[in-house]
């Protein structure tokens, strides 16, 4: 009679231990398919050139090439940039790049006025790959400290942020803090260090190009108020002028007529001093005359400037974005 078989307790322990360590692989796989499919992304990323360049300029961590190149960035013409992230041309707002579907997409712009803006932009977009993969506990934490840089640099940030609904604020405010603030508290400090190895860096190319149009900015806005004020001297000025030109003309045609009727002035000395007192205002008109039309040759050199600084200011915007422009203005 044949026994039968029975599995002893260490073969029986042995499966168990198999099938325990098969549930906990394929749980590990579960857990962690979005780093194996960041992996295969980036291992089949094949960037150009350019964007090599870029990677190499934006100094990044190991973790932050990760992401880096399992966003696959590329750069994009018009055409593509429009077909990839949405034609921007009616829009307030210039769109200089994009996170869609897991990859990011960059405007483009080549212009030397501009330096810095295609490894800003690229940054940027890095850190909506970062904000995708983080926890709600992690973006919780970083939350109240966001708030407080943003009060604390309300003129930086407060306008732009102020335009996003709920729903993409924080996730805003967290990557122009990111790139455009370069004092930050140290929890902030060390989060953007996981992923720049010098952030301050990144907020050196934000600076570059952004100051090119804060700088025609503050100049536009200072130019139209100097027009405004010498607009008004020369009116003031031209006023005058007018009121005391008739007034002389008004005295001389009254002094000529005295002159022909006999006993008019009462002696030599009243005729002629009558006489240098209009002719000492005509000199004084003559003065205030040619000084108004030296304010008045500043005043259209000012506005040549200004309406040189429009057109400069619609060139670059039309290079980022062909939306909201100042129009010349004629004062």
């Amino acid at each position: 009679m044949k026994k039968k078989k029975k599995i002893g307790k260490k073969k029986y322990f042995g499966l168990i231990l198999i099938v325990v360590l098969l549930l906990g692989a394929a749980g590990a796989i579960i857990l962690n398919r979005g780093w194996i499919y960041d992996y295969f992304r980036g291992v089949t990323y094949q960037p150009s050139g350019e964007m090599i360049t870029i990677r190499d300029d934006l100094d990044l961590t190991d973790e932050g090439k990760f992401l880096f190149n399992a966003s696959q960035p590329v750069l994009n013409s018009r055409e593509a940039f429009n077909e990839n992230c949405g034609d921007n041309g009616d829009s307030e707002v210039a769109i200089l790049g994009c996170y869609r579907n897991g990859n990011i997409y960059v405007y483009d712009i080549k212009n030397n006025n501009l330096e810095g803006i295609r490894e800003l932009t690229t940054a940027h977009e890095l850190l909506h790959v970062v904000w995708a993969r983080m926890s709600e506990s992690e973006r919780k934490e970083l939350g109240l400290v966001l708030e407080q840089v943003l009060n604390a640099n309300q003129n930086l940030l407060g306008d732009e942020i102020g335009t996003y609904d709920a729903s993409e604020r924080q996730e805003e405010l967290y990557v122009r803090v990111g790139t455009e603030i370069a004092e930050l508290p140290e929890i902030l400090e060390r989060h953007f260090a996981k992923i720049f190895k010098n952030q301050k860096r990144i907020v050196k190319f934000y600076n570059s190009y952004i100051a090119v149009f804060r700088g025609l900015k503050t100049e536009m806005e200072a130019l139209k108020n100097e027009i405004e004020i010498m607009g008004k001297e020369i009116e003031i000025k031209t006023t005058n002028y007018e009121d005391r030109m008739a007034q002389l003309s008004a005295d001389i045609t009254s002094f000529n007529s005295c002159a022909r009727v006999a006993g008019c002035f009462n002696d030599e000395a009243s005729f002629y001093g009558r006489r240098q007192q209009l002719v000492a205002e005509q000199t004084n008109l003559e003065e205030l005359y040619y000084k108004i039309n030296d304010l008045i040759v500043q005043y259209n050199t000012k506005i040549d400037k200004y309406n040189e600084d429009v057109l400069q200011s619609k060139e670059l915007q039309k290079v980022i974005n062909s939306s909201l422009v100042p129009d010349e203005i004629n004062f």
